[in-house]
């Protein structure tokens, strides 16, 4: 049976040969549009196809394809083989759950990007200083955009040479009228799977607009090797997957410039942090040393650019900055996280994980500080598994059993019928079947009388929902086998960054919790499972979205660009796969919570009495 893999959600369902796509779609529970009954009328389900699979296009879709030979109509579209489709926001009544917040530490508003208000004198008879050279003197600047340098006569003249000049660490960006207008800068957290951007006044330090997306390369896969591995398949390939990550970052600047009524033209700095690949991607640098050993990154520094460099619709002068990074697989994000958490000021040693696709892990001993990066992977996140879904209305993201019956209670987001599950509640689940009895310490689901627990195609399973059109929700075992992967390589990166720092779980302070999973999760399930180290819930820290927050801090101050050059410079990168003991301690940390149980206390005392860990 033919595969259909639906983006953004990553839902991957199999479909009979020569059924209809839009029927398939809706029966994966995508809320998509459909006016028309299917007739190919009302052009409301339009999708984007990026592989073969499907028949050729029928007559009805002639006006949808000349816009873009990728888009198609669902509903007259029949499915002959795999293939990958993306169902874009104008065509659904719903959208994700992404994480925006992120808790800020204090610090000093000093922007690079400022502006300055100024009256020249004329050029005369007795003064003819070129029209740059008199700009230059009168701002005390170094330098002048080549773009308004060649605009610049008329310009100034038609200011009458009383003019507001926006500068940028001694380069003069614009000039333009004196009047009390704005000026801004826009963060970027450019995720593996979520982009979120933050419109800030850097005349106030306000951000005035946040907005969210996925990232448009998702429909090339759910990870960056998927992307490496697409890139460099050589063509237009790296150039394609820049341009979608561009086009979504396009369309939040414009949404959010909407939102605060401004224009994306009064935009002058913008800051971007992400792993190494993204940071990468979005420049338009070949990936193709990442891949491999010694996996070497293109640059590690930080990129300064003209935003123009790489097409983003913004002032035509305005400046792009890039996180520094580490190595290959750990990037600026991690850097924005590690900012954002303070933890580099504290004399404690403490933890830093971010949760997701690609999970990091940082310790911080004294002047030590490790980061390694581990393949976590999409199951985390909900993806790749049978009924699993990225945060979206309809996932179940909190999941609680009926330790006597086996009821199970749970809650969608936006209290919506329920369409599959997520990372947040996937965890959840797992750490209840746990705890009820469901499961044992292999990870195997038990033989109990219940109804919940049924067969799926040799597979066994247990329902925890059954939605109003009588599909089932379900955590099979091949689920939890592929769960039980992506926690222990989370895990295994804790243990052994430990063990080369010389400190021991029970020196731990604080454990900082980073990004969107990192964010949802119930840290008390986390430590069921054996994902994140069990310790009081007093010493676990949720910063929230430490990478995007940690880019509107570097907007916002030269000091915060100075501290994440020279933290850059300072954590040391460890490749896991190089530790001597990886392969058997990530095979202890596959079983529930570990092998070794003594290292979870109190999680195996909640498990034996069936309650929850309450702290």
């Amino acid at each position: 049976m033919p595969l259909v893999t639906i983006q953004p959600e990553g839902v991957r369902v199999q479909a009979s040969y020569g059924s209809n796509l839009l029927t398939v779609l809706k029966e994966a529970g995508v809320n998509i549009e459909s006016v028309c009954g299917g007739r190919g009328v009302c052009k409301k389900c339009v999708v984007e196809v990026f592989s073969s699979g499907l028949t050729e296009p029928t007559s009805m879709e002639a006006e949808v394809r000349s816009m873009s030979k990728s888009f198609r109509l669902a509903c007259q579209a029949r499915i002959i083989g795999d293939v990958v489709i993306k169902v874009p926001q104008s065509s659904r009544q719903t959208r994700g759950k992404i994480l925006e917040w992120g808790r800020v530490k204090d610090f000093g508003f000093y922007p690079a990007t400022r502006s300055v208000n100024v009256k020249i004198y004329a050029p005369s008879l007795t003064d003819q200083r070129s029209d740059a050279e008199r700009l230059l003197q009168a701002l005390n600047a170094k330098s002048i955009d080549g773009l308004l340098l060649k605009k610049l006569p008329g310009k100034l003249r038609e200011l009458k040479w009383d003019l507001e000049a926006i500068l940028h660490d001694g380069e003069i960006l614009d000039v333009r009228p004196r009047r009390d207008q704005d000026f801004y800068g826009v963060a970027v957290d450019v995720g593996t799977t979520t982009v979120v951007a933050y419109l800030i006044s850097l005349k106030t330090g306000r951000i005035v607009s946040v907005k969210s997306d996925y990232n448009g390369q998702i429909a090339y896969g759910d990870d960056v090797i998927s992307r490496i591995t697409y890139a460099v398949k050589g063509g237009k390939n790296l150039e394609e997957l820049q341009g979608k990550v561009v086009a979504t970052i396009n369309k939040l600047i414009q949404d959010a410039a909407d939102e605060a009524k401004c224009s994306p033209f009064d935009v002058y700095e913008l800051s971007f942090a992400g792993n190494t690949v993204m940071t990468s991607l979005l420049y338009g640098a070949e990936v193709s040393a990442i891949a491999s050993a010694p996996y070497v990154p293109p640059f590690r520094s930080s990129l300064r650019f003209k935003a123009r460099e790489i097409g983003l619709r913004v002032n035509d002068s305005a400046i792009g900055y890039t996180f520094p990074l580490i190595s290959g697989y750990v990037g600026g994000d991690v850097v924005a996280d590690i900012l954002v958490s303070g933890m580099h000021e504290q004399d404690e040693k403490s933890l830093l994980i971010d949760l997701g696709t690609n999970g990091e892990v940082v310790l911080k001993a004294g002047d030590l500080m490790l980061a390694s990066s581990t393949a976590a992977g999409p199951a985390v996140e909900g993806a790749g598994l049978s009924n699993g879904m990225r945060g979206m209305n309809g996932a179940i993201e909190s999941v609680s059993i009926n330790v006597e019956n086996f009821d199970v209670y749970y809650k969608t987001i936006g209290d919506a019928d329920p369409r599959g599950i997520c990372g947040s509640g996937v965890v959840d689940a797992i750490a209840w079947m746990l705890i009820a009895g469901v499961l044992d310490q292999k990870g195997r689901i038990a033989d109990i009388n219940t109804p919940r627990i049924v067969n799926i195609d040799g597979d066994k399973a247990f329902v925890l929902a059954v939605n109003r059109e009588g599909r089932r929700i379900c955590i099979t075992q091949t689920d939890i086998r592929r769960f039980q992967l992506a926690k222990a390589a989370i895990f295994t990166a804790c243990l052994l960054l430990l063990r080369i720092g010389g400190v021991s779980l029970s020196e731990i302070s604080k454990v900082y919790i980073a990004g969107a999973f990192g964010n949802y999760i119930d840290p008390r399930s986390a430590m069921i499972v054996g994902m994140i180290p069990e310790l009081p819930l007093s010493k676990i820290v949720q910063i929230g979205n430490g990478s995007g927050q940690g880019a509107a801090m570097s907007l916002l101050s030269r000091k915060v660009k100075e501290e994440a050059e020279i933290l850059a410079r300072k954590v040391r990168a460890i490749d896991l796969n190089t530790i001597n003991g990886f392969q058997s301690e990530f095979i202890d940390a596959t079983q529930f919570p570990h092998k070794k149980t003594d290292m979870f206390p109190r999680v195996m005392k909640a498990i034996a009495m069936k309650a929850p860990l309450l702290d």
